[in-house]
């Protein structure tokens, strides 16, 4: 009856009115009123392009879970699941975010042709939120098609114990680690 859970993954939504049950006029006007709240907005036109970035010495498959779920739900947008930074993650971050946004104006030019870009939109995950920030200000150009920009676990004001021995050992060992 169900088609298989990792090919389509089953998405639950459930909506919780606290009203009186014993008048169904209340009720089923109050779910009429949240289903024109949560309905997806149509009015833009063109495609919704969702770049999905990776976090530190991660790479573009990281992402495939949250592009898999997103396209379930959204199955006319684009993806692209960065590359560009899959050896570099050691490096700047400057450097990081302008390669993001270079990889990015590549894809549109040869997925998206002239002006059919509708939505743009970001999902960043450790490491990668912190790059999709820096990479914004590269994408300039495309600022009226900014959409969404959702990052998860991201450290955006730094790590609080930067000078810990600890953490500068598995640093370190992590480095020698991936380049043997």
């Amino acid at each position: 009856m169900f088609p298989k859970a990792d090919v389509h993954p089953i998405i639950f939504e459930e909506i919780c009115v606290k009203e009186d049950i014993n008048d169904p006029e209340k009720v089923e006007d109050k779910l009429l009123r949240l289903e024109r709240t949560y309905s997806r907005d149509d009015k833009y036109k063109g495609v919704h392009l969702i770049v999905l970035c990776h976090g530190f010495q991660g790479n573009s498959w990281d992402m495939r879970r949250f592009k898999d779920n997103i396209a379930y739900l959204y199955p006319e947008s684009l993806f692209l699941c960065s590359s560009a930074n899959e050896d570099f993650t050691e490096g700047h971050i400057e450097e990081m975010g302008a390669r993001l946004a270079s990889e990015v104006v590549a894809y549109i030019k040869e997925w998206v042709p002239g002006k059919n870009l509708g939505r743009l939109s970001f999902i960043g995950h450790s490491l990668g939120g912190v790059i999709i920030r820096t990479c914004l200000p590269h994408l300039e150009e495309y600022k009226d098609k900014m959409h969404l920009l959702m990052t998860c676990s991201s450290p955006h004001l730094g790590y609080m114990y930067h000078s810990s021995k600890l953490i500068d050992a598995g640093m370190w060992f992590l480095k020698k680690w991936r380049k043997s």
